[in-house]
């Protein structure tokens, strides 16, 4: 056990750490590794910097018969004071463990590591084997090993965190652990905060309201389910205002964006106000508006949630008669996704249609009059075998079989999705799990997955092509038929309206103003990444194209408040998928909601400038309904050709041989002038 000095020098030790290297996991520069640090066999942590003894050993006395295993547990100190997301892989995880049997020498034994961070366990194991290099150092090494994020990527303040080392010996041997920053673990944090720092407001209740004014800048952060209410006196009035800016939070940790209630002083709630919530960028504004509220005494709460996080500003104003955020003059009526954003036309433009079989009606009457010809034996066997018969037989497949074929490959089967059927599907998808009541980890895998469809699930999407046109590059840009007639307000207020059942609620709730905010923005990207993949090498023939996917997991885009394009195209390696989500990723997204007379949406883009032809990746995936038969119009033509050479030619030495016969039979003979 650790003696009484020994425990003093390590307590100041940690105690001359400087007060931002504290050991709470944070997105601070260095605040995500922490190191592997003993003052003995008994007493070891996960500290912010190297301290303690360089190496702890031990020998053990073990046989293949009786194996014995030894545990090492590193608790962090000090413990966890932010709140943080956890990433999805941890960068790097070096333990310099070397082991020294009696007879065999350096060995590398089994060695399991368990990472248990919040409520996230995850187990790194490595057999044994020649021992491994980390440079001119020997140890284990993990690198971007995936975390295990089933229960959530959230790190609470006072969270476990900690690391148990376990491995097993089965000879005689000695063991030593090298410390003092040879072994340490390191995690990307992506987002912290200090939640006490936020929470300066606090402590305020329903019941003890805290006192001010209206028109004064409040500052808080709602915790959990708390509620943070003030009291206040409201002047005679026109219109009061309250604006609430919600800090930028993972999405999971969002606390609503809903109707948050006015009452009187004596508990009445006043009537219902007008609510605009606006997202622009990561940042959410909410806006409230009453009319002529009667002087006196009112209490304004903010209501939290459980397991929610996110600080806030708000602060009141008195405002007169006028056309103002709440107006719906403000909004343009309608949100419709607008097509070609980016235009890199520099050639062609031309009208598809799909696959007619008119012309095989003109290709069965050459084929009547062939077999007809071909009966008639006007030529020799030979001739009719080697040019005629083949010409029929190629025509037959190219001609008729082959656009009978691609007419019937042009028709949407059962196991494929129209993009109105997608775009529905996405968004039932996203009303799902848009609600409060979603885990955090299902939230963001469905609502990051570029067009819903998850790691390892399959993209089966049949496309109407209306035009296409040549690009700088000579790559064809094909553009979706009715893209740009796509109702994205429709879509979610259609989705809301069957999902209240015909029933009249009071307000936005949070899931619907949740919901709104998310579809709009998830079904705006999805649609640009589609368009920006309708890009083929060769000059397209027919209307309807396809694309047939895997879809696998990659890192998505965007930010922690809005993920998106999460998964990727098996045939599209990673990097190519991240230079294009660069490339085509908006400046800036501002989304408008208002709960007014009438329901309105509104949608605001900056649509980046960096995308250029360079840009859009080989997708091997998408591709053209058609026949069988490689180049079957050129097969058609020369077959017509070959077969009317053949007839014509046929039809000339017939008339050439009648034309002899004639003529010798109408010649005088020599018999005849003698008589």
């Amino acid at each position: 056990m650790l003696s009484g000095f020994r425990w003093a020098i390590l307590v100041a030790l940690l105690c001359t750490i400087p007060t931002q290297a504290n050991a709470s996991l944070t997105d601070a520069e260095t605040g995500s590794v922490l190191y592997f640090s003993c003052d003995s066999d008994d007493l070891c942590q996960l500290t912010p910097i190297p301290i303690g003894e360089e190496i702890v050993t031990g020998s053990v006395q073990a046989n293949p018969l009786f194996t014995e295993s030894v545990a090492i547990e590193f608790d962090m100190f000090p413990e966890q004071t932010e709140l943080a997301v956890l990433p999805d892989v941890l960068d790097e995880l070096i333990i310099d463990l070397r082991v020294q049997g009696d007879a065999a020498g350096v060995y590398t034994p089994e060695l399991e590591v368990k990472l248990i961070i919040g409520s996230s366990v995850t187990t790194l194991e490595s057999g044994g084997s020649e021992l491994p290099t980390i440079g001119s150092e020997t140890g284990y090494r993990w690198v971007d090993e995936p975390l295990n994020l089933d229960n959530g990527r959230l790190l609470w303040p006072g969270d476990v965190v900690r690391a148990r080392i376990v491995f097993t010996i089965d000879r005689p041997s000695t063991w030593e652990l090298h410390l003092r920053g040879s072994s340490f673990l390191d995690l990307n944090i992506a987002w912290s905060e200090n939640i006490a720092a936020k929470d300066v407001d606090e402590p305020t209740s329903a019941l003890q309201p805290k006192s001010t004014a209206l028109e004064e800048v409040h500052y808080g952060a709602l915790v959990d389910d708390d509620s943070d209410c003030w009291s206040f006196e409201i002047e005679p009035n026109e219109i009061i205002r309250i604006l609430i800016q919600w800090e930028d939070v993972p999405l999971e940790l969002q606390q609503s964006n809903g109707l948050h209630r006015l009452r009187t002083s004596n508990g009445l709630q006043v009537q219902s106000p007008e609510i605009v919530t606006k997202a622009e960028g990561d940042q959410v504004t909410t806006s409230y508006r009453w009319r002529a509220l009667d002087p006196g005494s009112y209490v304004f709460c903010l209501n939290g949630q459980t397991d929610r996080f996110q600080p806030y500003i708000w602060s009141g104003v008195y405002a007169v008669e006028s056309k103002g955020p709440t107006d719906s003059s403000e909004f343009e009526g309608k949100v419709e996704y607008r097509t070609q954003y980016f235009d890199f036309s520099a050639g062609e433009e031309r009208q598809l249609e799909p696959h007619s079989g008119l012309y095989i009606f003109p290709v069965v009457g050459f084929l009547i009059f062939f077999v007809t010809h071909l009966y008639r034996n006007p030529s020799s066997k030979t001739k009719r075998m080697a040019l005629l018969v083949p010409s029929i037989v190629l025509l037959i497949l190219s001609g008729i079989v082959n656009p009978l074929w691609a007419m019937a490959d042009e028709i949407q089967s059962e196991s494929e999705w129209s993009i109105d059927q997608l775009l529905e599907q996405r968004v039932q998808q996203l009303w799902d799990v848009s609600s409060p009541a979603t885990p955090e980890a299902t939230m963001i895998e469905h609502v990051g997955a570029t067009f819903g469809i998850r790691n390892s699930e399959r993209l089966n999407l049949w496309l109407e092509i209306e035009s296409a046109y040549e690009r700088d590059d000579g790559r064809w840009q094909l553009q979706v038929n009715g893209i740009d007639e796509i109702r994205l307000d429709q879509l979610i207020f259609n989705q809301i309206s069957e999902a209240r059942d015909g029933r009249i609620m009071d307000g936005l709730d949070e899931h619907i103003v949740q919901f709104s905010i998310v579809a709009t923005r998830a079904l705006l990207l999805d649609l640009m990444m589609l368009e920006a993949l309708l890009v083929v090498d060769e000059k397209p023939t027919t209307s309807i194209y396809r694309i047939e996917t895997t879809m696998i997991e990659t890192t998505s885009f965007g930010s922690l408040t809005s993920p998106t394009w999460s998964t990727r195209p098996a045939g599209i390696d990673d990097a190519a998928w991240k230079r294009l989500q660069t490339a085509i990723y908006p400046d800036r997204i501002t989304v408008t909601l208002c709960d007014c007379a009438l329901d309105l949406l509104d949608l605001q883009i900056e649509y980046s400038t960096q995308f250029d032809v360079e840009d859009s990746p080989t997708f091997n995936a998408l591709r053209s309904s058609g026949g069988f038969m490689p180049y079957a119009g050129v097969i058609t033509v020369v077959c017509l050709a070959i077969g009317l050479t053949f007839v014509l030619n046929d039809e000339h030495r017939r008339r050439k041989a009648k034309r002899s016969s004639i003529a010798y039979d109408t010649k005088d003979s020599i018999w005849t002038s003698v008589f």
